[in-house]
């Protein structure tokens, strides 16, 4: 029987199967044709070029972005929380960890929950480990990911590709505390739908 969860994951596996085929790089340049997508915001943190690459990305594509620089109550009481509450839709967000962890406590509120995250650790030397958890296709695809910096613009692409109308993975939700391991930075691709 055909009905629209099926059509869904065939979409999802399907474009699984295409990042997934791509190097971490290409993920980034893969022209996914011209879209707008139904992300309500992109959150970036203004202090990091990966950052800063995943919101050019995001509003190349018609997205609204919105900088921060660590603290996110501003944003979240000043505008997010008022449009998620009148109008919930996918928020997406490249961040440190500690604005993803006070961002997933503020959207519970709403009813809102991480549905996947990639975790970027990125060493003094510049190699980058991605752990990713979610939807299955997103792991895959994360793992394409080059250990080396320009992955902001492919978590861009990733992100606007997320089938959020499916039920959420709780595999992403509460994955690490807020601080960064050691003397790495730890930065967080994510969606909160």
């Amino acid at each position: 029987m055909v009905d629209r969860r099926n059509v869904l994951k065939l979409g999802a596996a399907g474009m699984a199967g295409m990042l997934v085929h791509l190097p971490g790089r290409g993920l980034g340049a893969a022209a996914l044709g011209d879209f707008r997508h139904s992300l309500a915001r992109a959150v970036f943190d203004e202090r990091f070029d990966e950052c800063l690459a995943f919101a050019d990305e995001l509003g190349r594509r018609g997205v609204v972005t919105s900088g921060i620089r660590g603290d996110v109550a501003t944003l979240w009481y000043g505008d997010l929380r008022v449009r998620a509450t009148r109008s919930p839709a996918p928020i997406a967000g490249l961040t440190d960890r500690v604005a993803l962890f006070c961002l997933e406590e503020l959207a519970r509120d709403v009813g809102m929950k991480v549905c996947f995250r990639v975790d970027h650790l990125i060493e003094a030397n510049g190699h980058v480990r991605h752990e990713a958890a979610g939807p299955t296709w997103i792991v895959d695809a994360a793992r394409t990911l080059a250990p080396e910096s320009g992955f902001g613009r492919a978590m861009a692409v990733l992100a606007s590709h997320v089938p959020v109308s499916q039920p959420g993975e709780i595999t992403a939700q509460k994955r690490t505390g807020p601080f960064s391991p050691g003397n790495r930075t730890a930065l967080v691709s994510w969606v909160i739908a």
